[in-house]
């Protein structure tokens, strides 16, 4: 106890599992691959307590189609895997992009590439999460910085991914998912559940109807009172598979729109600091060496800003600049072999010169993160 306060100790599986199911999430579906399958092992004991359903399946591509298949037939499902069973279930997370089904993928992200070295952390998954899809359509990405941020920023994912049907990738890794640490009643905070847009009549039924763009498709589920034709393929709004047809094509760019349009209202950032020449920038387990060396900096008289980015993609440049307002120079901090956050930021900023501190196989130290503040100040 401290005073007369409650305190837990819990590490990052138990807080990502817990928020996913108060925030709604009644199916999981995963097969067993570390750092993940502490998520596994906690999703299976706490689906239990709410009635919800836990399936251990027989390999990755199951594991993600199953959790489709729940979310179709309207139960809100979630699975967990690290980048080898990742690779796996990239046309599945694909088919869910196209069809507008729910679903958060949880990638607890460890040294690569191939099977690389399973209980060492890492961030080098971000490029693989953003761009896996055929047309690099947007599928949201967060990212906790550590067990005391897990609690919220899974409870956004899941909103996310059911207000705007959409797939949602939580992009957490080895260091946050296996960490123990001290959690307070207020780190176990977030918005809670969310309900997905659901068909409630006036009109005829269509699984992907939508007058502008950027509205959301109301849902209706599989083997309901209405008539629902999911399909991967391209489509009109009806579902019909079509491809000579200017429907489809609005369709294809709706799955844009919805998601650039929403962003604002999933766009997660803190900022410390305020205005400055200098901002020092990360983001996960590294954003807790950035803000160590930002304080070091302080208190050696450098004017330098933190921003530690909580959504990581889609990124968009008008919400964006707020938090870099007078940024003369950029450094970028990320566990990763040369910048992959970085080099997002370059696209989206190009005017802002950047500068990376890295390392693979190991965490970024605050040290080297404060050295390189040193050097532009």
């Amino acid at each position: 106890m401290h005073g007369s306060q409650e305190r837990y100790l819990l590490n990052g599986a138990q807080v990502i599992a817990r928020a996913a199911v108060e925030a709604g999430i009644r199916f999981f579906a995963g097969y067993p691959i570390t750092p993940a399958s502490y998520i596994y092992h906690e999703m299976i004991r706490l689906l239990r307590q709410v009635d919800g359903v836990a399936v251990g399946a027989s390999d990755e591509i199951s594991a993600l189609s199953y959790c489709v298949g729940a979310s179709l037939r309207g139960l809100p499902a979630m699975t967990a895997t690290a980048a080898p069973g990742f690779s796996l279930m990239v046309e599945t997370l694909s088919y869910a992009l196209m069809t507008e089904t729910p679903v958060v993928l949880v990638i607890a992200q460890r040294l690569g590439p191939a099977t690389g070295a399973a209980t060492a952390s890492a961030q080098g998954d971000l490029l693989l999460a953003a761009f896996a899809n055929s047309g690099a359509y947007p599928v949201p990405v967060f990212s906790p910085t550590s067990v005391h941020d897990a609690y919220a920023i899974t409870q956004h994912a899941v909103r996310t991914a059911e207000t705007l049907r959409t797939p949602v990738i939580l992009l957490t890794e080895k260091e946050t998912v296996m960490s123990t640490e001290t959690v307070l009643p207020e780190h176990l905070t977030g918005p809670g559940p969310a309900a997905r847009p659901r068909f409630s009549g006036g009109r005829p039924f269509k699984t992907y109807d939508f007058q502008d763009p950027a509205d959301v498709p109301p849902f209706a589920p599989v083997g309901g009172p209405v008539k629902v034709r999911v399909t991967g393929s391209a489509h009109d709004r009806e579902g019909f598979l079509k491809k000579d047809d200017p429907e489809v094509l609005e369709t294809l760019r709706h799955l844009y729109e919805k998601i650039m349009a929403g962003l604002p209202d999933f766009f997660f950032a803190e900022q410390e600091g305020g205005p400055a020449p200098l901002t020092v920038l990360s983001f996960g387990g590294t954003a807790r060496a950035a803000r160590q060396a930002v304080h070091q900096a302080r208190a050696e008289g450098i004017a330098v800003n933190l921003v530690v980015l909580k959504t990581l993609w889609p990124l968009r440049r008008d919400l964006l600049q707020p938090l870099l307002s007078g940024t003369q120079t950029l450094i970028v901090a990320e566990e990763n072999l040369w910048g992959q956050l970085a080099l997002l930021l370059q696209a989206t900023l190009p005017e802002i010169p950047i500068h990376r501190v890295n390392a693979i196989g190991r965490l970024v130290t605050p040290e080297e993160i404060l050295e390189e503040v040193r050097r532009h100040a």
